[in-house]
């Protein structure tokens, strides 16, 4: 994502308060919460998603409800939507916060990431995933390691989803 304004991040564990200060932190501002979970943004998953009720909102909250459980939704279709909301919020000179404690949503829309379209990107994700399960976790790794040393770094060898 280009610079074009300030963006206030508020990340942190489960249950470590993140939602009450975002949201506090764009009342002041005068802005809007952009919800960068990866679990608020499925209709319905109100209790376990631990979403604030509407009635507890002192702003606006993104990104949240926005898909169906059952229907096929990606980070890539995520950082789309996530990114229009930020921008228009910097269109009218407004400070978007982002709040969630799921790194990959977070990164999706402030990080320059490149999701791959259509079915390509799930053929790859299911060749890893074989690779993992007939070969192991630590198979998966050590290839990682060959091709992107960088990322094997910072990637636990157990994490096959990453």
């Amino acid at each position: 994502m280009s610079a074009r304004g300030p963006v206030v991040c508020v990340v942190g564990p489960t249950a470590s308060g993140k939602s009450a200060l975002a949201d506090l932190v764009a009342e002041r501002l005068g802005s809007s919460v952009v919800s960068v979970d990866a679990m608020q943004v499925y209709r319905g998953m109100d209790v376990g998603t631990a979403k604030t009720p509407p009635g507890e909102r002192c702003v606006p909250l993104l990104m949240v409800d926005v898909a169906d459980p059952l229907e096929d939704y990606s980070v890539r279709l995520f950082q789309r939507e996530a990114r229009a909301c930020v921008d228009a919020l910097l269109d009218e000179g407004r400070v978007p916060v982002l709040c969630g404690g799921t790194g990959l949503y977070l990164n999706a829309v402030i990080d320059e990431m490149e999701f791959p379209a259509g079915e390509k990107g799930c053929e790859a994700r299911g060749r890893y995933e074989r690779l993992a399960a007939e070969r192991g976790a630590d198979a998966l790794h050590a290839l990682l390691a060959e091709r992107d040393p960088e990322s094997a770094a910072l990637i636990h060898p157990n994490n096959v989803r990453r």
